[in-house]
């Protein structure tokens, strides 16, 4: 993701640029793609960081958007007044024509100004796009955040508008689950916030984010080891099948919760357990055979939606 300040080097791609949405888009939910759909087709999104227990950190947004992104630390931002702030983003975006926020944007000094500040000052266009709700859910990161350390997976994926994600770099393990478990890939976070601890059905995609690579079917899980060496681990073992993992990142996709996590007295409970898991990891991602190519092929659709977008964009954006 770029800086939003970059721009003032960037003189094509800034004039290019005729509406923004504003706001913090930690998660790029459903309502924050509401939002985006109201931008046109010169749009770009600022996000207004404050690095927070993210639900998808800075650096994984870009894939989820269908316009240019560009990020601003709040500090930046956060002492000025309604009038200094629509100063500075036309000093920054000369051609702006038009804002999009949500219903609860707030900015400037102590988040003093409102929506109606924002109309006031900018003598543009200010689209206000309405509460996003899910049967009478409010669609909001706070909520998702929430419902997620809550064990709530399902709510949380719905208002989401996708499975959510960890993604990190790959490590070693403790080395036991080959041996006397089961094979497992162990995930470094790289900044996502932690749900709930326990066992959950998923996918796991091996390399960086991407439309095109496969997320293969896996058990997950996230917590300390309670019946080893008591450290905190995010792993996950694909169902049905051996691969050499040659890839140095993956991401982690959470389906459903299968169980809060436990301690075993003996290695042999800790197994027949897993095997347990690893049943009912099949049937929650109806897994029919340990091929399953079909569902792990459609659990990719949104994101090649995402991504094919994504390349037109490209396509479009001047270069200096």
């Amino acid at each position: 993701m770029l800086s939003f300040l970059s721009l003032a080097k960037q003189p094509s791609l800034a004039r290019n640029i005729t509406s923004l949405a504003l706001g913090k888009f930690d998660g790029m939910h459903s309502a924050h793609q509401v939002l985006f759909e109201k931008l046109g087709d010169k749009g770009a999104i600022l996000c207004i960081e404050n690095n927070q227990g993210e639900l998808l950190p800075q650096k994984y947004r870009a894939f989820y958007a269908s316009y240019p992104i560009f990020s601003l630390p709040l500090e930046y931002v956060r002492s000025k007044s309604d009038k200094e702030f629509v100063e500075f983003l036309l000093e920054i975006l000369p051609n702006l024509e038009c804002l999009v926020v949500g219903y609860d944007f707030r900015f400037g000094k102590e988040r003093h100004y409102y929506t109606f500040d924002l109309q006031k000052r900018f003598q543009g266009r200010v689209i206000v796009v309405d509460e996003v709700f899910y049967k009478k859910l409010s669609v909001h990161s706070g909520l998702i955040k929430e419902l997620l350390i809550n064990g709530n997976l399902k709510q949380a994926n719905k208002l989401l508008g996708r499975p959510f994600e960890i993604r990190g770099g790959i490590v070693r393990g403790q080395g036991i689950g080959a041996k006397e478990l089961v094979a497992t890939i162990n995930l470094q976070n790289d900044g996502f916030l932690l749900p709930k601890e326990g066992v959950y059905a998923g996918f796991v995609q091996l390399g960086a984010q991407s439309a095109e690579s496969l997320k293969y079917p896996a058990v997950i899980f996230i917590g300390n080891r309670l019946s080893t060496d008591k450290s905190f681990a995010i792993e996950g073992h694909l169902l049905g099948m051996k691969l050499e993992v040659q890839q140095k990142e993956a991401g982690f996709f959470l389906v459903k919760y299968l169980r809060e996590n436990k301690h075993f007295e003996h290695l042999s409970e800790l197994k027949e357990q897993i095997q347990r898991d690893i049943q009912r990891a099949y049937k929650a991602l109806k897994c029919e055979n340990r091929e399953s190519k079909e569902n792990v092929e459609n659990a990719s659709d949104t994101n090649k939606r995402f991504q094919s977008r994504n390349k037109v964009i490209e396509s479009q954006t001047p270069k200096e």
